[in-house]
């Protein structure tokens, strides 16, 4: 109680408490705003301002107190940039990163690339998007084919997670679900993982070949494309509804689907080409090529 009574009557103590807690609690409100309006990961747009606003510093101390276990971030751009950030900041222990069958070799996505720069500096790595938004739980006929033929009772989804769970120093596995059934899948080959095989890997293999050919949309329907939409329109979901007729040859289901995401108005042909949703869009995809091709397609 002494030692206690004796701090409460140091007001000079007392101020500097104030003065920490205001400016952690500034610290906060501006972490969590910064992230917000970056979208939490490090890109080509914004990596510097980690270093402007000392960010890197702010969660370095936080490490530190022992308020962050493991220090990482997650990554939307190449490889030349990934090198620099982890040979700038050794401290960081993992990377976030998409990776998925289908962006292996994808010079958009760099999916390869960026894992074998994660790895060269010996960092873990928990994998983003490795259903490519659901895609690939739905693959084109062809994959799908392939992989019953192997497999019959393996879903295409569970191929696509074994094959990034399967590479080196994979520390998590994030996959979106929307149903217990989907959850249930997921359990049943990962609750006693096995590695793909030789012969899974090469049926992979034939499974990017062939996608390397497919028409489909490559949408990952992470929707940072249609926040600062002047003209509101639905990306992901036109591109949804485009790749039903696009990988599947399903054209009346490709109107209908069409119809519905778009009933309220905000159709593909209402784009005004400003292009803002490419700048957002961490795929780099031509969004405003794409949409006028679904205009074409499905506006007839």
């Amino acid at each position: 109680m002494t030692g206690m009574k004796t701090a409460c009557e140091n007001n000079s103590h007392w101020d500097a408490v104030h003065i920490s807690f205001h400016q952690h609690r500034i610290a906060q409100q501006f972490v969590g705003q910064f992230l917000k309006a970056s979208k939490d990961v490090l890109k080509h747009s914004n990596y510097t301002k980690y270093d402007k606003f000392h960010l890197w510093d702010y969660v370095a101390q936080k490490k530190a107190d022992g308020l962050i276990k493991h220090l990482g971030f997650s990554f939307h751009a190449g490889p030349k940039l990934l090198d620099k950030l982890l040979t700038d900041h050794p401290e960081v222990d993992f990377v976030q990163l998409q990776i998925n069958y289908a962006d292996w070799e994808n010079p958009d996505v760099t999916s390869r690339a960026n894992y074998e720069m994660a790895r060269s500096h010996g960092k873990s790595i928990v994998v983003m998007e490795p259903v490519k938004g659901g895609n690939l739980a739905d693959p084109p006929a062809a994959v799908i084919k392939l992989f019953t033929d192997y497999a019959p009772d393996a879903s295409p989804a569970s191929w696509a997670i074994r094959f990034v769970a399967s590479l080196d120093g994979i520390i998590t596995v994030l996959s979106g679900m929307s149903s217990v059934s989907q959850m249930e899948d997921n359990l049943s080959y990962m609750k006693d993982f096995k590695p793909l095989n030789e012969n899974e890997q090469g049926i992979i293999r034939e499974a990017q070949r062939i996608l390397g050919h497919s028409a489909t949309i490559p949408c990952t329907a992470c929707h940072y494309c249609t926040d600062g939409c002047p003209k509101q329109i639905p990306i992901p979901d036109i591109f949804a509804a485009a790749n039903l007729q696009l990988g599947n040859g399903q054209m009346a289901q490709a109107k209908e689907s069409y119809a519905a995401v778009t009933s309220e108005g905000h159709r593909a042909s209402d784009c005004i080409g400003c292009k803002q949703c490419e700048r957002a869009c961490p795929q780099h995809l031509p969004i405003t090529k794409y949409l006028a091709q679904c205009a074409e397609m499905l506006e007839k």
